[in-house]
């Protein structure tokens, strides 16, 4: 690969880490940042698929509201709020 050109504050910012011995140089500290950007976005990726298979489980199971008016808003609303509520610790 080639060379990287990172703006002088971030170029500090890295050589404070491998100063401070959280790296034990630069390349090691941008290796360990990027395998923990590729991580993180892949975990973020997972829950969101994860999310959409359940709402879409939910839906063909039948378990969802229609909402179309301000009333029904409004009662999902309520609804939902004394489903918070109940499971808050007495007295929350």
């Amino acid at each position: 690969m080639g060379v990287v050109q990172l703006p002088d504050e971030l170029q500090r910012v890295i050589e404070r880490q491998v100063a401070e011995g959280r790296a034990s140089s630069p390349t090691a500290f941008l290796e360990e940042a990027v395998m923990r950007l590729v991580a993180e976005t892949s975990a973020e990726e997972d829950e969101v698929q994860r999310a959409v298979h359940d709402g879409v489980a939910d839906i063909e199971a039948g378990r969802y509201r229609t909402v179309a008016s301000l009333d029904d808003e409004r009662r999902l609303h309520d609804d939902m709020m004394t489903r918070l509520r109940s499971r808050l610790p007495s007295g929350g």
